[in-house]
């Protein structure tokens, strides 16, 4: 799995996007998304596809020098799971 995470500030609080593609033979059948320990999105992807994306914004939180962190959990058609996680700071 090719899980790439982009997030930052917003106007108002944070954005996330998340895209990810699967690997030979992979399909995507779930995505989880977490930010600062809240779940931000439990997508099941039916039927199961190649590639997932998504975007949010005003989410979380937002003040100066805050860190935050997302955490992607996917799983695959066949119940393998991969995650990534990226943090940054306001």
């Amino acid at each position: 799995m090719d899980i790439q995470i982009q997030a930052g500030r917003d106007l108002v609080n944070q954005w996330v996007d998340v895209a990810v593609k699967g690997g030979a033979g992979q399909l995507i059948a779930n995505v989880t998304t977490v930010l600062d320990g809240f779940a931000i999105g439990d997508d099941i992807v039916n039927p199961p596809e190649d590639s997932y994306q998504n975007t949010w914004h005003q989410v979380g939180t937002g003040a100066p020098n805050q860190t935050h962190t997302v955490v992607v959990t996917v799983v695959d058609d066949k119940g393998h799971q991969a995650s990534a996680s990226k943090t940054w700071r306001d």
